[in-house]
């Protein structure tokens, strides 16, 4: 009798938590109803398609090429205006590949198996030409693939990912991307309000006693509730913040100290976001190397104007870093760069030439150890907007060069904040 009570008292305890998941889950849900996706009219994708070929013949021009093979997910989104190839998350090749002329003709270069959606679904309207193949004949002594593009192209095709033995131009096709077209920008600006209305949203519900990766579960899910696939999922806690710079995720459990940071991806274009979150005062170190490393933020800021190359902003923001008292921090971890239709376009190292352009993108990261600080900005003609501004998130406001910006600080929550979890559950790793 006694142990038939006990099983009955379990039972009502299990079905009284489930309950509380699935109320949790479903609160969840209706917070994070995302605004209407700004996704682009074919009118838009028309004049996109229309301008980006314009470059690429160009680019062909310049160097004597027949055509342009773009097989790279990102890039079939950059050309099209938004649309998605991608089979295998973790891949950069795409289901199919867009072959572009010298004279202006744009196919979509298919196998059969993929051809139909893509047709359906994704270049619809925009002008692209079928040619098919079947899905295996890519792979036989006689490359059928490689047969229709030479039939099309000619011998002077290139490609942005290696293929039998074209040339490839991946770095010249990224340079293609810059500037932004209006439309483009329109959509990154509500990627950075989505992006980071889910980390900051993160960062106020997690507790004390979760787990890194099940920081990470509920970060995916948030994001991909608002329709933004995550490609980054950075997620610290404690001593592994100090320890490294790029947290993957473990099972290690939040005490006091954690960090989220992703990057999302809608359209092709990304957004990359840190925020930090700190239960109890913080520890007088922290709080001044959170501080320090907004103030070297705030440098990268100020310098990331149009012309300015990317070493003399890196040798600005390793100046600060000195002024700081952290010379030679900057060697520690990359500082980030150009963001656009990939998590870094590229990364500034010393001597690098590159050069920022108006309507371009930027996700600069300076670490010092325990720190961070990143957002993604715009450089527009009107100067540079943030994309990534948390509403009512606690901030650094930095002066440099005579003008005052805001920088991110570390949330602080109560101690106590510890009792929340056992309101909100968490499904347990696996």
């Amino acid at each position: 009798m006694k142990d038939y009570k006990m099983t009955e008292h379990i039972s009502i305890f299990s079905t009284l938590s489930l309950l509380l998941i699935f109320a949790f889950c479903a609160a969840t849900a209706r917070a994070q109803k995302p605004a209407a996706a700004p996704s682009p009219t074919l009118a838009e994708r028309n004049a996109e398609v229309a301008e980006k070929v314009r470059r690429v013949r160009a680019f062909l021009e310049r160097e004597k090429l027949s055509g342009v093979l773009l097989g790279h997910v990102r890039n079939f989104a950059w050309l099209t205006g938004g649309g998605d190839s991608h089979i295998v998350l973790g891949s950069p090749a795409g289901a199919a590949s867009l072959l572009v002329l010298a004279d202006g003709r744009k196919f979509l270069i298919s196998p059969n198996n993929e051809s139909l959606r893509l047709m359906n679904e994704e270049v619809a309207g925009l002008g692209f030409e079928l040619r098919e193949y079947k899905w295996f004949e890519d792979k036989l002594a006689v490359d059928r693939k490689m047969q229709i593009v030479r039939e099309l192209a000619g011998s002077a095709v290139a490609s942005d990912l290696p293929y039998a033995d074209l040339r490839v131009v991946e770095k010249e096709i990224a340079a293609l991307r810059v500037p932004l077209m209006e439309s483009e920008m329109r959509r990154l600006r509500w990627l950075g309000q989505e992006t980071t209305e889910v980390v900051a949203d993160v960062a106020r519900k997690v507790s004390p006693g979760i787990s890194e990766r099940q920081m990470e579960a509920l970060t995916a899910d948030a994001l991909m509730r608002r329709g933004l696939r995550p490609t980054v999922l950075l997620m610290g806690a404690d001593e592994r913040i100090r320890q490294y710079r790029h947290a993957t995720p473990s099972d290690a459990k939040l005490k006091r100290y954690a960090m989220i940071n992703v990057c999302a991806e809608r359209w092709g274009l990304t957004i990359a976001v840190t925020r930090f979150v700190h239960f109890g005062p913080l520890p007088k170190e922290l709080a001044e190397r959170a501080a320090a490393v907004a103030r070297v933020d705030a440098t990268y800021l100020a310098h990331t104007v149009a012309g300015a190359t990317a070493d003399e902003i890196l040798q600005a923001a390793a100046r600060a870093y000195e002024k700081e008292g952290y010379p030679g921090e900057w060697e520690k971890h990359h500082q980030g760069g150009a963001i656009g239709y990939m998590e870094r376009d590229w990364v500034t190292f010393p001597g690098f030439a590159e050069t920022v352009h108006i309507n371009q993108a930027f996700a600069w990261n300076p670490t010092i150890t325990g720190t961070k600080s990143e957002d993604t900005v715009l450089v527009t003609e009107k100067g540079l907007e943030v994309l990534t501004i948390s509403k009512d998130w606690p901030a650094i406001v930095v002066e440099v060069n005579g003008k005052k910006w805001k920088r991110p600080a570390i949330l602080v929550r109560p101690a106590e904040s510890s009792g929340t979890q056992k309101s909100r559950p968490v499904p347990k790793s696996r």
